[in-house]
């Protein structure tokens, strides 16, 4: 199997004056799963129909190995794809629609009943489509994706509509297929859905980028957090002032009757070997993990990591 790189390279697309994609740039590498990452709107469907050729730029473009899209001969078995809004007959059955599509791909009937099975719709493949769940869809649709036996997978939004059973199923076959060397790029709006997925992230907002890394990279960006509260609240805010900590006012709450802050930046131990050094007494001294989610809000709602 060849391993592809896909390369997304200064893609803009404009539709009149909405400029969906900005010069957009990012590699995809072979053998790992990555996350396209951004809130609804951010321009992920875009950029992957811009992919497929199925819209045209305004600028830039993407290639796989190398080749657009439309120069790739017998394209369905070197790229397969799932689209968000992908649509089947509802009076097919899950085998009638394969079956469909087998002779434009190249593929058996045979082939078709194997893929079925892969996905967990083999006691399924004749039911009709209209009597599936969201989620049976979510798997036709991967299924359609994987009828080539392609060394890229663009999936978007592949967690859509499944149950927990079924988010297990598709990670493990994610991670299956990025271990035989495939290349993998998965959509989502929410980086919890895809977590424990991804090696890799792309986060985009607005159509821009606004974080390239791996998962682990990026889990290295999160800053501590520390509530404290002392009984001499100016003496704190004194404190903070002059350690240049980044420091918000915090009311008091249940279990906390003095003024606190939240502290981002220095550990509790830190905190707390400042404060005693300056004599003062801290009523409350209690750190807050930063989860992943928090870091994709704050890259994507415009305000950083500073």
């Amino acid at each position: 199997m060849v391993e592809d790189v896909i390369e997304v390279s200064h893609l803009t697309k404009r539709f009149g004056s909405l400029t969906a994609v900005e010069d957009l740039s990012f590699q995809v590498q072979p053998g790992r799963v990555t996350g396209f990452l951004g809130p609804n709107g951010a321009g992920k469907t875009t950029t992957l129909r811009l992919a497929l050729g199925l819209i045209r730029p305004t600028g830039g473009g993407v290639t796989f190995d190398g080749q657009k899209y439309a120069a790739i001969p017998r394209p369905a078995h070197h790229i397969g794809a799932a689209l968000e809004a992908a649509s089947f007959h509802p009076g097919r059955t899950a085998l009638a629609h394969l079956k469909t599509l087998a002779p434009e791909v190249g593929v058996s009937d045979k082939r078709c009943m194997e893929i079925l099975e892969l996905v967990g719709l083999k006691a399924d493949a004749k039911r009709r489509v209209g009597q599936f769940s969201m989620g049976m869809r979510g798997r036709l649709g991967v299924a359609v994706a994987l009828l080539g036996d392609p060394g890229v997978l663009l999936l978007d939004e592949p967690t859509n509509g499944l149950d927990p059973e079924g988010i297990s199923w598709i990670r493990s076959l994610l991670r299956a297929m990025a271990t035989q060397g495939r290349t993998i790029l998965i959509s989502s709006h929410l980086l919890a859905e895809v977590e424990n997925t991804v090696d890799d992230v792309i986060i985009i907002a607005k159509g821009r980028l606004v974080h390239n890394s791996s998962l682990a990279d990026l889990r290295a960006l999160a800053r501590p957090q520390t509530i404290v509260a002392a009984n001499d609240p100016p003496a704190l805010g004194r404190l903070a002032a002059g350690q240049g900590w980044a420091a918000q006012p915090l009311p008091a709450g249940p279990g906390r009757t003095d003024a606190a802050l939240m502290v981002t930046g220095p550990t509790a131990a830190e905190i707390g070997q400042a404060a005693f050094a300056s004599g003062l007494a801290l009523t409350q001294l209690a750190s807050q993990v930063a989860g992943l989610e928090q870091i994709f809000f704050r890259l994507t709602e415009g305000g950083g990591l500073k």
